[in-house]
């Protein structure tokens, strides 16, 4: 018999046995009832606001999982008992330490509702507030200026939220003036919950502080002399976060690098001195560009660009664009030389061809010249001399013109976000001019202003807001080309008019240009959904001979938006200042700014 059981027992297949207890639980899930009760809860909260009633919302369990699918009675009901503590735990941060909470949880129809009536009671109040500084830089008046900033003093609500925003601005000033081994010895707050008051101690030790070392750049592409152009700062100079991250910035935003990595090494410092690790991997060589669109100004267009990074060791480059349209089109060709300051300072080498026919003008011009870039004052300047050579028709006006026009120009934009814009400005502001004698067929003085506002007046809307002048003082302005008389008229104009269809005219009524420009637009923008937005607008303004000469008004409505590259506007305009009652589409792609 003992041999018969051994023999049964070496006869059960494992496998069998793994596929009954499969069929086994795949019926039992099938086929088991479901015990879970389906539970709905409400909550609702009285006696607090704002960022009080976000917190206890934040803190209570019943919330988290009043919508789980395992949710029963039982545990809903245990999730209501610890809601009390919950709550007051929730309070704390905000200095509520003797709340009085009134809880019910009450069942109709299967549906459950919670309900949370807080008194929060007296808070508890900064009695002692004891901020010591010790170190080489307790001395340091940023330091001194911070420890009068802190945001608790005595008589104030305790609010632990402000309480580790004050402890945190230590370390990150420590870390900013190059006290890298600052330390908190104490920090605490010690609440007397009975009395409704508290005591802040804090004890900060600045240590010593640490110096600029010696910066070391890993990378293969570059001459030392010119890559050491982008560091802010020298040996010896004291230790800045501030300066270390705009050193990383400025050589990502030079275009030279695919990765940057900026690395100070604490541990190897030699004394006092921090040695700066840089490690770079350039960008291709070569950057090919090609577009294609549509404007209402140009029509259909296309353009292609190369570029060669870096044509040598000195970073130098070189730019190349051709652009292609019905009525403009152009081919350039820059020559890149990084100065001083290789990522705001250049001189620029160009030469190119252009050519444009309107309804008003047509224009052909060869030109050369140079140009040196450079930041002051957080402007942009642009100082240039450009030699130009221009045939050209204007009505019944044509001619051939040779100029030698130097000029200066300033740029500054400021921006809260780079592609959709809810408060921002752009100024510019260019004069140039030419003298008969030198080269040039006439004397001319030339200046032109740009500003533009965009405010946002509502979270889902904004206001913008333009104007643009220009002058020209000129004795002879037949002699001057078209490309520099003023026109008006356009996407970029008085919107409901054809691109440079509007300027003083000749005695046959065509349109010749003017010696000043003046131009103003208001436009208000409100979000529909999404990247969706609608726009009213109104614009006025004119190419004119004398301030007293009438300027045109045109009106319309338009669709935004916002897309990856930036905003796409379509406008449907109308001319206001015409007895027709004709209407134009304009197309329009490009920043804010």
């Amino acid at each position: 018999m003992g041999r018969s059981a051994e023999r049964a027992k070496a006869n059960v297949n494992p496998l069998k046995i793994i596929i009954v207890l499969f069929v086994f639980h795949v019926a039992l899930f099938f086929y088991a009832p479901d015990t879970r009760a389906s539970v709905e809860v409400t909550l609702s909260v009285e006696g607090v606001d704002g960022e009080l009633k976000e917190n206890v919302f934040a803190y209570l369990s019943i919330e988290l999982y009043k919508e789980h699918p395992d949710l029963t009675e039982n545990r809903l009901e245990k999730l209501h008992r610890k809601a009390d503590e919950e709550i007051r735990q929730a309070l704390q941060p905000f200095g509520y330490y003797n709340s009085e909470i009134r809880s019910s949880l009450e069942n109709r129809d299967s549906r459950w509702r919670a309900h949370y009536i807080i008194s929060p009671g007296p808070p508890v109040l900064v009695d002692k507030s004891e901020i010591l500084l010790s170190g080489e830089g307790a001395e340091d008046k940023k330091f001194k200026a911070l420890l009068k900033k802190f945001p608790l003093r005595k008589g104030d609500i305790l609010n632990h939220q402000l309480y580790e925003q004050g402890k945190r601005s230590f370390h990150g000033l420590a870390e900013e003036l190059g006290y890298l081994a600052a330390s908190m010895e104490t920090n605490r707050v010690d609440v007397h919950v009975q009395e409704n008051r508290a005591d802040i101690i804090i004890h900060f030790r600045t240590g010593p502080r640490y110096y600029f070392g010696e910066v070391r750049f890993v990378q293969d592409a570059f001459r030392e002399e010119f890559i050491e152009r982008f560091v802010p700062f020298r040996k010896g100079h004291p230790y800045s976060l501030s300066a270390l991250l705009k050193f990383q910035r400025d050589l990502n935003d030079s275009d030279y690098f695919e990765s940057v990595e900026v690395t100070r090494e604490i541990d190897s410092a030699e004394g006092l001195e921090v040695p700066v690790i840089v490690h770079l991997v350039t960008r291709k060589k070569n950057k090919y560009e090609f577009g294609l669109g549509y404007g209402t100004d140009t029509g259909f267009r296309g353009s292609a660009g190369w570029e060669n990074r870096r044509l040598n060791g000195k970073g130098h480059r070189l730019k190349t664009v051709l652009r292609a349209s019905e009525i403009k089109s152009s081919a350039t060709a820059e020559y890149i030389v990084p100065l001083r300051k290789p990522r705001t300072e250049s001189l620029v080498y160009s030469a190119g061809w252009a050519m444009e026919d309107t309804e008003t003008s047509e224009s052909e011009k060869y030109f050369g010249g140079i140009r040196h870039n450079h930041t002051r004052y957080g402007w942009n300047e642009t100082v240039y001399v450009n030699y130009e050579q221009e045939d050209f028709e204007v009505g019944d006006d044509s001619g051939n013109s040779t100029f030698l026009i130097p000029g200066i120009s300033w740029t500054r934009i400021r921006a809260d976000r780079p592609l959709s814009v809810r408060r921002g400005t752009r100024f510019f502001f260019d004069m140039k001019g030419a003298y008969e004698g030198v080269i040039s067929d006439t004397s001319f003085l030339q200046g032109l202003t740009q500003v533009k506002l965009i405010r946002g007046i509502t979270p889902r809307a904004r206001l913008i807001m333009s104007g643009e002048g220009g002058t020209t003082s000129v004795d002879e302005f037949l002699k001057l080309p078209a490309s520099l008389r003023f026109f008006a008229g356009g996407d970029h104009s008085v919107r409901g008019y054809a691109y440079k269809s509007l300027g003083p005219e000749d005695d046959e009524g065509n349109i010749i240009g003017g010696r000043h420009y003046l131009s103003g637009s208001i436009e208000y923008e409100h979000i529909i959904r999404g990247n969706w937005s609608a726009a009213v607008f109104y614009d006025t303004g004119n190419a004119i001979n004398s301030l007293s000469d009438p300027l045109k008004q045109g009106a319309g409505f338009g669709i935004r938006w916002k897309s990856p590259v930036g905003p796409i506007r379509v406008d449907l305009a109308f001319p206001l200042s015409e007895s027709d009652d004709s209407w134009r589409i304009h197309l329009n792609v490009g920043p804010d700014l």
